[in-house]
């Protein structure tokens, strides 16, 4: 018996390791998938709007005149990026609240045929078929944001803001709803107006013009006379007016952090020094 129980112990330890070292193999770590392949582009640093204004994506929103629609136009869209991704938001009353709605891409990026990209939105839903659609507007549209990314060897991403009133909310003043600027005009056509920071300008600003601000536009384009303002920590500069053709540099006042100016016939708005 003696005999017998001292040749298992090394049989039953040689078992034991056996299984312990095939267990081992079978928890071999494995190693991290490469996803490099998967990786986004590198994001470009956020820069001064100084250095870049001139190349800065420009873009508008124009409402129709009843306000259910807009047309998104993005212009001037730098060479090196082949698709956008946007998420384009907005608030509405439904049933006694205030909801937010939006239209984007989803996250799919959508693919680019050259410098520009135009899409009309809707401000609700559509029901469609064959070649038929029935409309339900959202109500009361006044207000909302806009996200843009630009996709290519590298990523650029911005944010905007909206807003769209009537014609009788000049005299209080037009804004994007940032507080930064304003348009006070007593003499605006009858319509819907939305004003946007445009995020870039839709021409190249006049040699030795520097933005010390980001651009804004009223859409439709506007030609009332009007009182144009910006917030500001500069002590001079000088608020430049486009009008679809021409920049032109209007006699800027500045006093109490506010910089502002006399207008007339344009749309589109920035301060510079």
């Amino acid at each position: 018996m003696k005999k017998i129980f001292i040749i298992g112990i090394p049989i039953v330890l040689l078992i034991a390791l056996v299984i312990f070292f095939l267990s081992g193999l079978g928890k071999k770590k494995q190693a991290a998938p490469d996803n490099s392949f998967f990786e986004e582009p590198i994001a470009i640093p956020t820069r001064p709007i100084e250095e870049y204004m001139n190349e800065r994506p420009y873009v508008s929103l124009v409402p129709t005149a009843d306000g259910h629609w807009v047309t998104l136009e993005i212009k001037r869209i730098a060479k090196g990026f082949s698709k956008i991704e946007y998420d384009l938001l907005y608030y509405a009353d439904a049933e006694g609240s205030r909801i937010e709605r939006g239209i984007s891409t989803g996250g799919l990026p959508v693919e680019l045929s050259g410098s520009e990209y135009s899409k009309k939105v809707l401000f609700g839903s559509a029901s469609c078929t064959t070649g038929i659609c029935k409309y339900r507007y959202d109500e009361n549209v006044n207000e909302g944001s806009f996200s843009l990314k630009l996709v290519g060897s590298s990523v650029e991403k911005y944010d905007t803001t909206y807003r769209i009133q009537k014609s009788k909310e000049a005299a209080e003043g037009f804004t994007a709803g940032d507080e930064d600027f304003s348009f006070k005009s007593n003499s605006v056509a009858s319509g819907l107006y939305l004003t946007i920071s445009t995020i870039g300008v839709p021409a190249v600003l006049p040699n030795g013009v520097v933005a010390k601000s980001v651009p804004y536009g009223i859409f439709p384009a506007i030609t009332a006379k009007g009182t144009v303002a910006f917030k500001t920590n500069l002590t001079e500069g000088n608020i430049y007016s486009y009008n679809g053709k021409n920049w032109q540099k209007l006699t800027t006042k500045i006093a109490s952090g506010e910089a502002t100016a006399e207008t007339s016939g344009a749309y589109l708005f920035i301060l510079t020094q």
